[in-house]
């Protein structure tokens, strides 16, 4: 039964398909054929408790075609800088205010009609925003170039976070490589899809140039 509004939440994500708790995997088998019929994909699942009830968050996006055999193979190659053209920022969803709405109202029918969570919840459906998960070996591909963040179950070369530019993916592993090192640029660091807890987007704001005073120029030695 779905309640008021939340308090005091203690969340944590579910990325869909990969190590979902039972609650959290029977939702997402219950959102994605009722998103799909709305034109939407579920890229996510949030469950969490609160102090008086529980809240699920179903994170939605506009289906996406499937990356071409020309897209896959083009993601297996590292992607550099000097060479790749840079993909332009994340636009984030454009999944409209009425299809969560109108999921919304069908994925509640569905929890309760199953019993999957139980007590009292509240229920949020909405678009993952600019820091989009990826779940899928789709989502990796077609992100190639992008800053991104991994963290993985267990510590995959001496660390289980990783942030940097999405280099490579293919069906089996992504490539990340972490920023500078001493000595030059840092290697890719291959995380398999295996080993990987949740990963997404990273959107940067990039800091201001500050304008110098008006009517100042640079002295002459």
């Amino acid at each position: 039964m779905r309640g008021g509004p939340p308090d005091g939440r203690s969340a944590f994500f579910l990325a869909a398909g990969w190590r979902m708790d039972d609650i959290g995997r029977r939702i997402e088998a219950l959102a994605r054929p009722i998103a799909a019929a709305f034109g939407c994909d579920v890229v996510g699942v949030r469950y969490g408790q609160g102090r008086k009830r529980a809240v699920v968050t179903v994170f939605l996006d506009t289906i996406q075609p499937e990356p071409t055999p020309e897209q896959w193979q083009a993601a297996e190659r590292p992607f550099d800088p000097q060479r790749d053209p840079a993909p332009p920022p994340y636009a984030g969803s454009s999944v409209s205010v009425d299809a969560c709405s109108r999921v919304s109202r069908e994925v509640g029918a569905a929890i309760d009609a199953e019993g999957v969570v139980p007590g009292s919840y509240v229920l949020e459906v909405s678009s993952p925003g600019l820091e989009r998960p990826l779940v899928r070996p789709a989502d990796f591909v077609r992100h190639r170039g992008r800053r991104v963040e991994v963290r993985t179950v267990e510590a995959v070369e001496g660390s289980r976070l990783v942030r940097g530019i999405l280099a490579a993916a293919d069906a089996e592993a992504v490539w990340v490589v972490p920023g500078e090192a001493r000595g030059g640029p840092a290697a890719p660091r291959r995380v398999p899809l295996a080993a990987i807890a949740a990963a997404r987007l990273l959107y940067e704001v990039k800091a201001p140039v500050k304008p110098g005073r008006p009517g100042s120029k640079a002295r002459k030695r």
